[in-house]
This record gives C-alpha cells, structure tokens and sequence, in this order.
C-alpha cells in the first residue's frame, strides 16, 4: 500500500512539473477563445494542485496508523442490521431493475428551458470548452461533462441529454438503501428505496438533465461515509476519509450547493467533539477534518481550469435590482408545499395528515441520536441561509438532495405510529403494511411525472396553426433561447417595450408566446403590464414544472 501511495505520488508530480498550463489551455478552450487567458491561469491553478495531492500521496505512505481501539465521535446513531442476505439483496436489485424502467420510460419526452440552455450552451460544445467553461449558474460541471459525452455516443437528443439524470436516478436509490442500513432498522431501508423508486419527484428529477439526481447520489453516499467516520472505534483504515472526500467532492462538482451540505457536515463535527471530550477518542477524532480537507482538494481540482471564472459566476445575484417573490423564503416554503402536494396521492390532505406522521418520525430520530437528526435538517438549514445571504433566487429544487432523508423521516413516523396504535409485536408488521400502501398509492401519481415539463411544441404548433401569414410573432425573455437556438421557430424576439410597440405596429395582428410569468414581470415590468392590458390569452400549454405554463397570447 505504502509503495502504491509513493508511485501515485511520483506520477502526480511528474504531471505537474511536465504539464504546460498554456498549450493545455489552447488544447482545451481553443485559441481564439475570449476566455484563454483565464483557463491559462486555470492550468497553473491544476499544476500546483496536483503538486499538493502528491504531497497527500507521501504523507499517506508515511503514515503510521494506531492500533486498537478507541471511542467513537458519536456512541448513538447506528442501527445493528443482520449482515445483507441474498433475499434482501434480490428485493433490493429488482427494485432497481423497476426503477429503470420506470426512469427510461418516456425520457425523450420535450425538453424545458434549463434542459434546453444546457443542450445549447454546453452539450453541444467540445468537450474541451465544456471543462473550460463556467459562465453561468446553469453550468453543472459534472453533469454537463457527462451530457456531452452521452451526446456524442447516442446522438444530439432529449434521451441522450437525460441519460446521466435517469442513470444517477437508479444509483441513488442504490445509496439510499446504503445510507439507510446504517441509520434505521432494515425494513425501513428497504422500503424507502421502494417508495422513492414509484415516487413522482424522484421519477420527474431522474427525467431532467441537470446535475441534482447526482447530487441525491453522491450527497448520500458521503453521508453514509460521514456517518461511518463517526461512530468508527478503529482509526486504522483511510478507506472512509478518502471516500467521504470524494463522493462530497463529486457532489459539489455536480452541483455546487453541496457546499452547503459540507459546511452542516462541519457543524455536526465541531458539536460533536463538544459532547465526546469524556470519551478517548484519539485520533478519531479528527478524522472528519480530514475528509473536509480532501473534500476541499479533491473539488478545488475538478474546477481548477475554471476556478478563475468561478466567484464572479457564482455570486452574481439573480436578476438584480428585480423584486420578485422567488427570493422570499415564505414563497419557497408555499411553492415546496404545493410541488409535494402535486406529487402525493391525495395531494394537500395526505400532506397535512403526513405532517403529524413527519414530526413522529423525528422525534425517533431525535431519541435515537441528535447528530442524525442534524445529518438529515441541518444541510437544509444552512443552505437556505447561505442562499437568503447571497440574495439568490430560493428554488425548492436545491433541496431534492435531502428527499432521501426526508423519507426515512416519514417511514420512521409510520413505523413509530404503528407501535402506538397497534400493539408492540404488530407495530413493525402494520408499518410494514402502511408502507406498502404508501408505495402503492405513490405509484398511481407517476403517470403525471412523464407529461411535458414546458411544452414549447405545442405552442410552436399552436401559433403555426393559427397565425395568418403577415401576422407578427415574436418571443420575450425564456422563450428566446427555446425558440431561437433549439426549436429554430424563426419568430421576432421582444426586448423592451419599445421593441412590443414597434412590432404591432408593422402588422395587423400580433401574436405573443411566453412562459415564467414571475421572470417576464420582474424584467419587462411594462411589457408584463402591456401584455396583460392589451392582449388576450388565446391558450395555455401546462407544464409539469410549476409556475412555468407556456403562454400564447395575441393582440387583434
């Protein structure tokens, strides 16, 4: 091992020293690119980080492990399972089996603006560009590096685009059950992977290509390596340092909230090297430091060649100087609430009746240990101060990195319910069948989750149908990129009021097509206020991301 970690090391810094930062940069982002000079910088910024982590290579070699045992970070969190049997293994992959083919299903279907922007802006460029690329919060890094890959292999398409979503899908669901055996009794693991395998909102994220059904994934899989580091008795083993360091790596790379997710990671450890100082831990306790460290090193190289580019993109305000309601908190918590009620059976009763069931659920946890209480509240507690702080739009879905938790939550009050109305000896056997309910009644929702998520075709049909020839059509703010880049519908596009005016003005009829009607009327206030007063609504195209119904709208 020693002699592996000294041969990796001498390759890390053999690449460090030969690599030249400037030709590796044209190679990468091109010659005429306007952004060479940064990636250049980029290149240096690689070369010294892979001199650091051959120096965490030798350091690794040289490192004297102590024998025996010590005491855990953490003596009250885990959940003693039988070793996995071949029975549970079975149930466990034919559930991924069906969550497949339910994720496969239908995963051409249209194509909504995020998807869209990320086809157009980063799957379609080499894949070059795409690691020298990070001009916008919409770039994923990760994911978009996979989508371009998948493009190329499968064709410049919406299935090819959702691949790397719909594969995280099914392998989160896989991490799940991972995560879950360590924190909550067998059963309870088994039936949260089913739940979220026939769940609307796993199925629906699992169809969007954007980074956050990885995000899911590698957030539980670092978890699980976290939750390891402290409860472990013996520090001999770098296995879960390095491997909490990556998977959190990875998830930052494929979407950057998970820092958020870290940062709860490093409060959960600071608190609990408060509350075992009467414990010999020794040397575990610093272990999660570690993995923080390479979480840091091992992120801090995936965006090297566009660190540079990195602070000016990621704390850009959302549509500064614009009031709009998506940078409330109470907007987040009633659009969280209507999207989970979109998404269950029986919709707003079954969500409030599941408020009790929720707060049971914690309540166990809470017993069973306040550090995986935090594990699974705290990451959404720091992310939506970070996000709050950087007055950044709040979308509900920079949370679906903890429905994994959340789930656990609810089984565990159904589990903890069924104790208390059924008697002890039952209680497990009726939770057991409430949660078959609950998967069969999650499951007749799916049908919903494979309808359009914007449905710009539609539209684009509609208006072809309908519009006489010298009739004047045109688009406004998030229907530009759909229809000018993607759809190539030929239509004007409107940027002022001015530019509204003037079109109607040099035709008899003007038709208008829109979507997001939050956006248009935090940016176009007056367009926003023409088009409402001057025009009527001729159809409506819904959606399946909320708030997002696409709108035709014509002035006679």
């Amino acid at each position: 091992m020693r002699s592996g970690f000294l041969v990796l090391a001498a390759l890390l810094a053999l690449a460090a020293l030969a690599l030249p930062a400037g030709a590796l940069a044209s190679a990468l982002a091109g010659e005429a690119s306007p952004r060479l000079a940064v990636v250049v910088q980029g290149g240096w910024i690689l070369k010294a980080l892979l001199l650091v982590h051959a120096g965490f290579a030798v350091a690794a070699a040289r490192r004297r492990p102590r024998d025996g045992e010590f005491g855990p970070l953490v003596d009250r969190a885990l959940v003693r399972n039988a070793p996995v049997g071949h029975g549970e293994l079975a149930l466990v992959l034919l559930l991924l089996a069906l969550a497949a083919a339910l994720r496969f299903h239908d995963l051409s279907n249209q194509l909504w603006f995020d998807e869209i922007d990320t086809l157009v802006h980063y799957a379609r460029r080499p894949l070059g560009q795409v690691l020298t690329t990070f001009d916008s919060q919409n770039q994923h890094l990760l994911y978009s590096v996979l989508a371009r890959i998948s493009c190329v292999a499968f064709g410049d398409g919406a299935f090819a685009l959702r691949l790397p979503a719909a594969l995280f899908g099914v392998a989160s669901l896989w991490a799940l059950w991972r995560f879950a055996r360590r924190v909550a009794p067998a059963s309870e693991a088994l039936v949260a992977t089913a739940l979220l395998a026939v769940s609307f909102h796993h199925v629906w994220f699992s169809q969007n290509a954007r980074g956050y059904t990885g995000l899911l994934c590698f957030t539980l899989l670092g978890s699980s390596a976290f939750v390891e580091l402290l409860t472990r008795r013996s520090a001999r083993e770098l296995r879960p340092v390095v491997a909490y360091g990556a998977w959190m790596a990875f998830a930052i790379t494929v979407h950057v909230t998970a820092l958020f997710v870290v940062a709860a990671h490093g409060l959960i450890w600071l608190a609990t090297l408060v509350a075992s100082r009467s414990r010999a831990t020794g040397p575990n306790r610093w272990a999660p430091a570690s993995g923080f460290v390479l979480t840091a090193s091992f992120a801090l190289l995936a965006y090297s060649l566009v660190l540079p580019q990195f602070p000016a993109t990621m704390l850009a305000k959302s549509m500064p100087g614009a009031a709009t309601e998506w940078k409330n908190p109470l907007w987040l918590v009633t659009e969280t609430l209507a999207g989970l009620a979109r998404g269950l059976p029986g919709g707003w009763f079954a969500l409030i009746g599941g408020a009790a069931v929720f707060a049971l659920g914690a309540w166990s946890y809470a017993r069973q240990g306040l550090a995986v209480l935090a594990l699974f509240f705290l990451p959404i507690v720091v992310t939506v101060v970070a996000i709050v702080g950087m007055h950044h739009n709040l979308w509900p879905r920079f949370f679906f990195s903890s429905a994994g938790f959340l789930v656990l939550v609810v089984l565990r009050g159904i589990s903890s319910g069924g104790e208390l109305v059924a008697r002890r000896p039952l209680g497990p056997r009726f939770a057991a069948v409430v949660g078959v309910l609950v998967c069969a009644a999650s499951a007749v929702t799916l049908p919903r989750a494979y309808g359009p998520k914007q449905d710009f075709e539609g539209a684009l049909a509609f208006v072809r149908a309908n519009a006489a020839p010298d009739d004047g059509v045109a688009t406004i703010e998030m229907t530009d990129l759909p229809y000018r880049e993607f759809l190539d519908a030929g239509w004007d596009s409107v940027k002022s009021l001015d530019e509204l005016v003037e079109l109607e003005q040099r035709h008899p009829r003007t038709w208008i097509v829109y979507c997001t009607p939050t956006f248009l009327a935090a940016r176009q206030p007056e367009a926003w206020r023409r088009l409402q007063d001057e025009y009527s609504e001729a159809k409506v195209f819904p959606g399946t991301v909320g708030g997002s119904e696409v709108v035709v709208r014509v002035r006679r």
